[in-house]
């Protein structure tokens, strides 16, 4: 499959997102490691599933299937689907990681940035090694940087924001923002989700993959080769193990150069993820202690709560509010093409019910628009002068407003109740997410009843979650969930790029890794999108703001439907504790010691 040059960052940069720990990619992991890297345990016992059990951290929640590429470079479509950003990081990390709690970037491989009008300078850490302990230098970066601009990979469209990337000296990097697409935020982003490899190394695998434009995504599977070309070109804390269709293992690398900013090594020395067909395997191994993180949806999490069981919030919402899931209209199909249908089915979702029942209660109330109910993203808008655009919260209302919007546009019921127009049936839409995402699944039924109440038949439809995913970037549905934009260093302006930006918008027929998958496009809107991007007058950041919510209410090309943590947060400390809670002073976001930041979080715990 060709997939063009113009991916767009978030196609995985948000893919989110930028790949789990355990996704990646790779066939089935011989268990050994190579070159400088040390890593601690036995190839056999992992080999076997008899990890000890008071050196490996459990997770679940991220992983469905076998891991098929370990790769730095995988760009999009993921063998298992869904993806949560950054968190290889433990694997090939990147220059700086993202803090979740105070919205900035902390240092990883390099130490400091510095901008000076549209020139980033930044300075990398002189302890930094790779797994051969060969320095990571300026040249390093460089070469990292210049990968994606021959190759199609997942970090491709960083070059969209930026004109050159050049070193100074070893341990210098200097980026310069392209002036006529200047977007600092991006820029930024790219040095939280671009893994840095090693110039040497990298050399000699594009000397023998060629000049495909895949090919680098394509490369370094989990085998004992693709395990000997990766020794050298990773600096993380950790490095693959195993991997099979019952689970995904990483080994701790036993001289990371990261002790020098640690202090020490962390503390597990396996980080495990075992696979399970559903999220009520997963509950069922969460509450057994067979797993100690838990990143997936737990209905009514409170009921778990004992000694050792707790989330990062002790009361609700319990999660940190940090994307939106929505469904998002395929607005090439007839019927969903046009946004009176897209509105009334918004207006007409029981929202209350998603939000209590489906979300079990970890969201805020959902108010239409792009916005987090955070104040740093309420202050971008004016909320006053969305209410003219916005409905009823009352359902009763506002599905009776949906009725008579539909009537009006001369949407018409038939004798089954179904409405119609111009040889247009609104019957048999599909509506689409990954089978076992339990939360989701409640969700669209949701949405399916609202669809039922208006005249519009909406049925659900629950793949494996491989087969969503390659419906999402082939525009191969009526109806998709997904949550667009992720939460990163440049939220909300990436979330409002992912649903209603068409300037990176692939040719039809071309995979469309950008998540605008409903292929949506308006002139205006991706016009302010692309003014938001370096505008700094805070009066006209939140007159742009508002108009494009405006804009989104009218046109609906997507519809949120709750408010959801970035990643779900939920710890079982039978085995382990010292997991980061709010407000106990360590400062460590609720990203499950694996994503970002969160990452400080291995450090702290401990085995009982």
């Amino acid at each position: 499959m060709k997939i063009s040059k113009k991916v767009t960052l978030l196609g995985l940069g948000l893919l989110l997102a930028a790949g789990s720990i355990f996704a990646g990619g790779g066939s089935a992991s011989s268990g050994s490691t190579s070159g400088g890297a040390s890593a601690s345990g036995s190839s056999g016992a992992a080999a076997t599933g008899q990890l000890p059990r008071k050196e490996t951290l459990y997770f679940n929640g991220m992983l469905w299937n076998k891991v098929n590429n370990w790769g730095p470079y995988f760009a999009g479509g993921d063998s298992w689907g869904k993806d949560y950003g950054a968190s290889r990081q433990l694997i090939f990390e990147t220059l700086f990681v993202y803090d979740q709690l105070t919205n900035t970037l902390k240092p990883q491989l390099a130490d400091d940035f510095k901008w000076d009008g549209q020139t980033l300078t930044l300075n990398l850490n002189k302890s930094a090694k790779f797994w051969d302990n060969k320095p990571v230098t300026a040249a390093d970066v460089v070469n990292s940087y210049d990968l994606q601009k021959k190759y199609a990979t997942g970090q491709t469209s960083f070059w969209s924001f930026i004109d050159s990337v050049t070193a100074q000296g070893a341990t210098t990097v200097v980026i310069k923002g392209k002036a006529s697409n200047f977007n600092p935020k991006q820029v930024e982003l790219s040095l939280s989700q671009l893994y840095i490899t090693q110039k040497a190394v990298m050399d000699q695998v594009v000397a023998k993959i060629g000049s495909s434009e895949t090919a680098l995504a394509q490369w370094a599977n989990m085998n004992a080769a693709g395990l000997m070309e990766m020794a050298g070109i990773g600096t993380g804390p950790y490095i693959p193990y195993v991997s099979d269709e019952t689970k995904a293992v990483l080994v701790r690398v036993e001289n990371y150069w990261g002790v020098a900013r640690y202090g020490k090594l962390a503390a597990p020395k396996y980080l495990a993820h075992a696979i399970y067909k559903d999220n009520a395997g997963g509950d069922a191994a969460f509450r057994a202690a067979e797993v100690d993180i838990s990143q997936q949806f737990i209905s009514s999490v409170w009921t778990m709560f004992n000694a050792n069981v707790s989330t990062y919030i002790p009361q609700a919402p319990y999660y940190f509010p940090g994307v939106i899931p929505m469904i998002i209209y395929n607005t090439k199909k007839p019927g969903l093409n046009d946004p009176v249908v897209r509105k009334a089915i918004a207006m007409a979702i029981d929202y209350a019910t998603i939000g209590q029942n489906a979300m079990s209660g970890y969201t805020a109330p959902y108010v239409a628009s792009l916005m987090l109910p955070v104040p740093a993203e309420q202050n971008l808008i004016d909320a006053a002068a969305l209410k003219p655009y916005q409905w009823d919260q009352d359902l009763a209302k506002a599905t009776a407003a949906a009725n008579d919007l539909l009537d009006k546009a001369g949407w018409v019921k038939g004798a089954d109740g179904i409405r119609a127009k111009g040889g247009v049936k609104l019957s048999g839409i599909r509506a689409e997410c990954p089978q076992g995402w339990s939360d989701w699944n409640a969700s669209l039924e949701v949405v399916a009843q609202a669809g039922k109440n208006i005249g519009i038949d909406i049925q659900t439809y629950f793949p494996v979650a491989t087969v969503w995913s390659d419906d999402r970037f082939n525009g191969t549905f009526d109806i998709i969930m997904d949550s667009p934009g992720g939460a990163n260093i440049a939220s909300p302006w990436s979330r409002a790029y992912a649903a209603m930006s068409s300037a990176d918008i692939p040719p039809e027929g071309q995979p469309n890794l950008i998540q605008n998958y409903g292929r949506w496009i308006n002139k205006e809107a991706t016009d302010i999108v692309s003014q938001l991007q370096a505008e700094t007058d805070p009066a006209k950041i939140k007159t742009l703001w508002t108009r494009l919510n405006v804009i989104y209410l009218q046109e609906m090309p997507t519809a949120g439907l709750m408010y959801r943590p970035a990643l779900f947060h939920s710890v079982n400390e039978t085995v382990w504790t010292g997991f980061p809670k709010m407000n106990d002073g360590s400062g460590t976001p609720p990203q499950l010691c694996i994503d970002n930041y969160s990452i400080k979080g291995l450090y702290n715990l401990k085995a009982k």
